[in-house]
């Protein structure tokens, strides 16, 4: 059998290949999981303006805070907080199973977390304490290993 390579040929070749190629991003895009940042975004954007106000509060404050990975986990050290809450989220994009949230208490300095905690890469810390009625909010990258 010898087929006969003319332009027809050509071009159902070239359509052929061309519809299994988008058919291979099809099912590709539907195998690929889709998660939002948040899953209740707009309640947390009509919030926004608090949220300004309070990463304004922390802008002069962020500074003391410092992360810092050692042999037995992540250490966090902060200035003495007289909070009425607080708290640290460990906020990983890829996979919000990841995500971390512990409390701090008012007056401690310092606090370690466990490599068990904590999967290698990237994670977005957000720490939110609350005094005397003002809020307090940033956030900061930080890349453990």
């Amino acid at each position: 059998m010898n087929i006969k390579w003319n332009w027809g040929t050509k071009i159902f070749i070239a359509i052929v290949l061309f519809m299994s190629l988008i058919t291979s991003f099809v099912v590709f895009s539907f195998k690929n999981e889709i998660s939002l940042v948040e899953k209740d975004y707009y309640p947390k954007g009509q919030e926004y303006q608090q949220r300004l106000n309070e990463i304004k509060n922390a802008s002069q404050k962020r500074d003391f805070f410092s992360f810092s990975q050692t042999k037995d986990g992540v250490l966090v050290e902060t200035p003495v907080l007289k909070a009425d809450t607080a708290s640290i989220l460990f906020f990983r994009h890829s996979d919000e199973t990841l995500d971390r949230v512990f409390d701090i208490r008012s007056g401690d300095t310092s606090f370690m977390f466990g490599h068990s905690n904590f999967k290698h890469g990237k994670y977005l810390v957000k720490v939110y304490w609350n005094s005397d009625n003002v809020g307090y909010y940033f956030e900061r990258d930080f890349f453990f290993e």
